[in-house]
Order: C-alpha cells, then structure tokens, then sequence
C-alpha cells in the first residue's frame, strides 16, 4: 500500500507541475508561480488524506484488524479522483496564462511595429505614463513624466489644443488631439496624434485617468503639406491660364473654377460654390451666350459660341480618369474675325478670279489684234525699209548730180556767169543739196539699221584721231557761231570699232552741242579709260554750255524723228534722227547712250565703250 500511494502521489505531482522524471534529471524545476492558491490548497488536502489513511491502515494492521479496514477505502477513492480533477483544472489554468502571455507579445510587437505608444495620463496627479514607443517621439526614453514636461515638448502653437482637449476629456471622457513636437539636435519635427479615453471616477465628478494611444502621423502630415501646396500651384496655375476652366467630378458635382469663367459666363454669388450641380451652373450660364454651333470638323466634346458681349468662345469638354470632366472655354474672338476677314477676302478673291477670267478673255483677244496688227505694221515697217533703201540709189545720184553742178557753177569753173546773184544762188543750191543728202543718208542708214543691214566693221583705230577728224569738220561752223572747242584725251589705247560709224557717232553729238550752245558757249569733248566688271572700257563724253533739256524730254530725245520744241529749235535746222542714229550705233558697238541735262546748265552725252570686243560683235556685224 506504502509503494501504491507513493506512485499515486507521484504521478499527482507530475500531473499538477508538468514535470517529468526526465525533465528532472535535465535540471529543470517546475513553476510554481504557475499554480494558483485554490489549487495548491486542494494538493495539500489531498495528500493530507492520502498520509492519515495510511496511518490508519498501518495501525490495523499491527492489531490484526486489517479485514476491518475496507471502510476507509471508500474515502480514499474520492480523494483520489478529487485530485486528479484538481489536477487537470491547474493544467487548465496553466494553458490559459501562457495563451495570455502569448497575445499580449504579439500585441506589444504589433503596437512597436506600428509606430503606436500607449499612455496614461493621471489626471489628479498630473502625471504621464509612457510606453517607449511614446517616449521616443517626445525624444524621452520611456517612465513617467509630469503633464507640464509634456506641455513644453509640445510647439507653442498647439498648447492650447492640448489644455482644452484635457479638460474635455477630463469631463466626457473622449481625448483627441494633433500637435507638433519641435526637433532636438537636429532631428526632424514630428507630428504626433493623441487618443484616448477616460476611465476611473474622480472625487469631484468626471473621470480620474486618461488611457489612450499616441500615432506618429509626420509623414502623414508633410503628405498633406504638399499635397496642399501642389493644389495651390495648380489653382494658380488654373488662375493664370487665359482660359475658362472648371472642373467637375464624376458625381457631377463642382470641385473648382477659375475667375475667367466667372467673367465668361457672367457668374456671381454663390452659384459656383464647391458641391453644387452641374446642370444648375450650366443653366445659370446659358443666359450669357448668344449662339453656339458645333466646331468645325466635327471634333467630338469641342463647340463654339458667341456671348452676349460679342466674344466667341471653344468649349472643349474632357473626361478625367476618375469619371469626372474637364471643361476649358478659349477666346477665339480675334480667330474668329480672322475668319470673317478671311470670308470677305476670299468672296473678293473669288469676284476678282471671276474679272481676271474676264479680263484674260479680253487680253487674249486684244493680243491677237495686236499680234495682227504687229504683223501689218511689221510688214510695213520692213516694206519701208526695203523700199528705203532701195531707193538709196536713185535719190542719192540726183542729189549728187545737183550737188557738182552746183559747186561747178559757183566756182565759175567754165567762166563767169555774168551777174554775180547767180553765184550766190549756186552757193545756196549747194548747201541745200548737200543738207538734203545728209538726211537722205541718215534717213538710209535707220532704214539699214532697222532692216538689219547696217553693217560693221570692227578694227582697231585710235580713238583721239577720229575726234580729231570730226572736230576739224565742224571747227568753221562751231567759230562761225562763236564757241570754243576743247579737245580733253589722255594716253587712250586702241579701240576695236567701225571708224566711219564712231566718227558718226562724234559729229552727230558735236553737231547738236553747236545747234543748240548760245555764242560765247564751250563744247568739250572728254576720254578717259574705265574699268569695268565685264572688261576694259573707254569713256567718251561731249559736254556743252547750251541751253540744256528738261528731264520730261530726255525721255523722248532718242525716238526717232523726236525733236525739243523750242525758241532756239526753230531756229536751227534739224530732222531728229542724229540722237536716235547715234544711239543705235553706240549699241552695236556694246556701249549705252547716256544724256544728262537740266534747263540753263547744259548737257552731257556719254558712252562707255569696251576696248575689245567680244566675239559676238567682232568683226562684221549686222545691227538687230
């Protein structure tokens, strides 16, 4: 029986410590801080009846009355079993707390990983418990703190949050407040989150502590910061812009405008407060345009309209990712008058396409006459010349016939003729005669040229001798009529021309300077080389002190046939063909005929000739 309760009591003790003999030998001991009282009490009034029972069996049997002795087993056997339930309820309650140590680390390494700090606030003793967590986002390492140390970590600014969310708290129990801690050390400012709730009945009403949580919402704070600054630039942005912007969430609710669609759209009061309608401002606004039209081109969400002031408007519409809309209205007023401008330009354009065709019509038909009668007069102008110059032959031999005659007669070459009138007849016959073979041979010789038959015939010739030549021809006439002669040459070279046409050239334009310088006048004439992009040339001019011509007759000087009304022009004798002679041939030689002029000072002609010719006109050359 001794061996029996012995095993019983041990396995009892294994069964409320959980310690096995192995685990004993492996030098670990059981918790007692696991076991509660009530069971401890029940252990030991189990063993209690285990050592009495034994006692009495053990004082039977040393009086032989062990048969007797069955009335204790009935006792014995319930407090056995009592001890086994006692047993199992220790285990039971062992489970249990070790559950509860369990969830309470998980909660602590939640809490920590959260960032989240539990805190109690004894409000009668003005005292702060803190966890580490809040502790450290007061820069403090964790303990008690007096509420005062609290109030001066807070920033200035929120102390007086802080006071009146106590005192709230303090009376209704509910504690919540945001504040800022400013940095130590350079550290960054935190933002912190108090809640809380009032627990304990306070002597004098209302509640005695505050238990509650403490967040670090920093980053949640510099989130909205620039989030907030980003929406202001975007309003300014909206502000700045020169167009017409509202913005409409998916709910069709306002969320904001700008002031240009206020003034578009001639909107005030509260009619654009955030939240209101859609349909409600679009009516509002209705009653500010005139017209509206589809754009052109039929672009989806995109029309113009014209506004009671005159302006014109693009209305873009825009869905947004979110569902709302995005509606923009552009001025296009001055695109708009563009266009109009544009309409009228191209109804004119059209109306003068329309007389141009017209007018084409016309020109075309007045280009065929006038092809028509080119042709005529082309025809008559070569038939002229032909007839012209055919006649070379038979008016020159009269006229030089009369001219001998005349010059036999006046010279008395076969005798006198008795009355001395009929010498000065023959004088006059003469010089008449020879006037008229003068014209007739520049009458021939623009017939020639116009005809194409003139020829040339370049040579090297010395320039000085040709003006020599022609001075000497018109030397008596130029003394005879008072004027000076002055010839102005210096180191000329030789010049590729037609001798007999140059020298016509420098009588034609010495002849006119006599014809039209008062007595007492100069005629110079002038050389000088040149040098020129297209080779070297030699200037000739022929400068007079005569009576000069205006700038509205140079024009017309070098026609043929074109003479200068004046009072010294009738005077002098004259067809108007040497400057039109003179010009052709200065042409045929590469040169220009150039006339400067002015009433009272006289004129200049001037022609610049090349040196060499070039190949086209060297050698025998026809005029065009």
């Amino acid at each position: 029986m001794r061996g029996g309760a012995a095993a019983l009591a041990e396995r009892g003790g294994q069964d409320v410590t959980g310690v096995t003999p192995e685990r004993r030998g492996r030098g670990r001991a059981p918790s007692l801080a696991l076991v509660s009282t009530p069971t401890i009490l029940g252990l030991l009034g189990l063993l209690a009846m285990l050592c009495v029972g034994g006692i009495v069996r053990l004082a039977q049997r040393q009086s032989g009355l062990l048969e007797a002795g069955a009335w204790v087993l009935a006792p014995l056997a319930g407090a056995v079993a009592l001890g086994v339930l006692l047993i199992r309820e220790m285990r039971r309650v062992e489970q249990i707390q070790v559950a509860r140590s369990i969830s309470e680390q998980r909660f602590r390494m939640a809490v920590e990983a959260a960032r989240c700090g539990i805190w109690e606030w004894d409000l009668a003793a003005d005292r702060i418990f803190m966890s580490e967590v809040t502790a450290n986002l007061f820069g403090w390492r964790s303990g008690e703190v007096d509420g005062q140390q609290v109030l001066d970590r807070v920033a200035p600014g929120h102390r007086d949050d802080m006071r009146e969310a106590l005192s709230t708290a303090a009376i209704y129990g509910d504690f919540d407040v945001s504040f800022r801690v400013p940095p130590i050390a350079g550290a960054r400012p935190v933002w912190i989150d108090f809640r809380g709730r009032g627990f304990g009945d306070a002597p004098e009403g209302g509640f005695a502590k505050i238990i509650g949580v403490a967040l670090d919402v920093t980053e949640e704070r510099l989130a909205q910061a620039r989030a907030q600054a980003a929406e202001s630039r975007l309003r300014d942005a909206i502000e700045s812009t020169s167009e017409a912007f509202v913005l409409w969430d998916r709910h069709g609710r306002l969320v904001m405008c700008n002031k240009n669609f206020r003034s578009y759209f001639q909107l005030e009061g509260d009619i654009l407060k955030a939240g209101v309608g859609r349909e409600q401002v679009e009516r509002a606004a209705r009653a500010a345009i005139r017209q509206e039209y589809p754009a052109p081109g039929g672009r989806r969400g995109v029309r113009e309209a014209e506004l009671s002031d005159g302006r014109w408007v693009q209305i873009s519409e825009r869905p947004t990712a979110e569902g709302g809309l995005v509606v923009t209205a552009a001025d296009i007023t001055v695109l708009k008058t563009q266009e109009e401008a544009r309409r009228i330009k191209e109804e004119e354009l059209r109306r003068a396409v329309m007389n141009l065709e017209q007018s084409q019509e016309q020109l075309s038909e007045l280009a065929r006459k006038y092809e028509s009668e080119k042709i005529r007069a082309e025809s008559a102008s070569q038939a002229k010349s032909e007839f012209l110059a055919n006649m070379s032959h038979e008016l020159r031999t009269p006229l030089n016939a009369i001219n001998g005659f005349s010059e036999i007669m006046a010279a008395e070459m076969y005798g006198p003729m008795g009355d001395a009138r009929y010498r000065d007849y023959a004088r006059d016959i003469l010089s008449s005669g020879q006037h008229l073979l003068a014209l007739i041979n520049d009458i021939l010789d623009m017939s020639k040229i116009e005809a194409g038959k003139l020829t040339m015939r370049f040579e090297p010739v010395c320039l000085e001798e040709i003006a020599e030549d022609a001075l000497r021809l018109v030397r008596n006439r130029a003394e005879a009529a008072g004027l000076s002669l002055i010839l102005d040459f210096v180191d000329l070279p030789d010049i590729e021309a037609d001798h007999r046409a140059l020298k016509q050239v420098l009588l034609n334009l010495l002849s006119n300077a006599i014809k039209f310088t008062p007595r007492g006048g100069r005629v110079i004439v002038r050389a000088e080389r040149r040098d020129d992009p297209l080779g070297e040339r030699v200037k000739v001019s022929v400068q007079d002190t005569g009576i000069g011509i205006s700038a509205a007759d140079l024009e017309r000087l070098a026609r043929p046939f074109e003479q200068v009304e004046s009072q010294h022009s009738k005077t002098t004798q004259g067809t108007g063909l040497g400057l039109a002679l003179t010009k052709s041939l200065v042409e045929m030689h590469g040169g220009l005929l150039d006339l400067k002029s002015a009433p009272g000072q006289g004129t200049v002609a001037s022609f610049a000739l090349p040196v060499r010719q070039s190949r086209s006109v060297s050698g025998t050359a026809a005029a065009a």
